[in-house]
Order: C-alpha cells, then structure tokens, then sequence
C-alpha cells in the first residue's frame, strides 16, 4: 500500500482517480448482488464520491482508507450532503486486531495495483476477517496488458511520483482463491484519466 498521504501532495481537483460518480460497471454489479439497505464497505475509500454515491441510494456505508486527508475529505463531503457513514483511517497491509462486521459486500476500485505483491497476502487477510460469511468482494484493479505508464512491465511509475504493480488475471485467480470464491474474473476496459485502462475485474464471495 501507499506509504505516504499522496493527497497531501496533489490539489484535491488534479488528483488523476477523481471522479464524482461511480464507474457504470460498479453500480451495476451492486445492483445487480444486493439492495438497500444492506451494508458496503469501500476499500481505498479516497474522496468518498463512490461512498457518497450509495449513501444517498439508501446503501449503509463505512469506508477505509490510509490516508488522513482522504478520511478528512471524505467526511466533509458527507456533513456538506447529509449523509451517514463511517470512516476509518488504516493500513489494510499491516496484520491488525481487526472487528468482525457484517458487510453485505466490499468493494476496491483501482486500489489493489498500490500493494505490491508482498503486501497482498496480508491485505486480502484484512479485508476477509472484516466480512462475514457469504458477502460479496469486488476488485477492479490495473492488467498488465494496459498500455499506459510505459505499457509494459509489471511495475510502472507515474507521472506523480507513485510506482504501481499491473496484475494478470491467473496470478489474481490463484491469490484471491486462498480467502474467496473467485465467481468471475475477466479483462474489461475502464474509464480513466486521461484514457481508459485495461483492467481485471474479480468478483469474489467469502467462503
């Protein structure tokens, strides 16, 4: 996971992944899991406008992320538009004394090529301890076959000063399948900033 508060570094309106609504494919796949009420959990939880999102579609929300100016951000936003949620700032790559909850469904969105392999292990630890039995996981994260940040290599540097790792889609199978039921996994193309990406979408339920 990132180190250090990349939002500290970058005027809140120049950060690369911003974006005031969720990507369609995301949406949909809730929609299409769950209804509302039932309770998300936004993994790298950034600004808060996916979590902002389904707050105000009903959905109870709570969100992680390791920065503090994106938990301050995020809780902002939802005291300026009403809405309810719960907000927490942790490493998810650091073995943690974690409380069980019962979240219906979890979601990170372009999160997980920020952890480096070595990291994986612990964080997906994380992320099964915080679900109960039978919720949904969804992972969106970068493929190795985008073209973008140099187009080739498993690490890439960013025009902003962060390395990131590009998965395949057997590697994230064999990782994901020690903690979850990978229900599906395939490449698809998302919407990016300033050209679309090619990445691995998983879609996973606790076992």
């Amino acid at each position: 996971m990132i180190e250090i508060d990349i939002y500290k570094g970058i005027p809140i309106e120049e950060v690369p992944w911003k974006r005031e609504t969720p990507h369609k494919i995301l949406v949909d796949t809730i929609e299409q899991l769950i209804s509302s009420p039932a309770h998300l959990l936004d993994l790298g939880c950034g600004l808060g406008h996916n979590a902002a999102y389904f707050s105000a579609r009903g959905f109870e929300i709570s969100g992680i992320d390791i920065s503090e100016t994106a938990i301050n951000y995020t809780n902002k936003l939802f005291k300026e538009r009403n809405l309810k949620g719960n907000f927490f700032e942790l490493d998810l790559c650091k073995l943690l004394a974690l409380p069980k909850h019962s979240y219906d469904l979890a979601y990170d969105i372009e999160v997980l090529h920020h952890i480096f392999p070595s990291n994986r292990d612990t964080y997906l630890r994380n992320v099964s301890d915080l679900l109960k039995a039978k919720s949904y996981y969804l992972s969106i994260c970068f493929s190795e076959e985008d073209i973008n940040f140099g187009g080739e290599g498993k690490f890439r540097d960013t025009s902003i000063g962060t390395k990131l790792y590009f998965s395949s889609k057997e590697e994230l199978q064999k990782l994901m399948s020690k903690y979850f039921e990978v229900i599906e996994i395939k490449e698809i193309e998302l919407e990016g900033n300033p050209s679309p990406h090619q990445a691995i979408f998983c879609l996973m339920q606790k076992m």
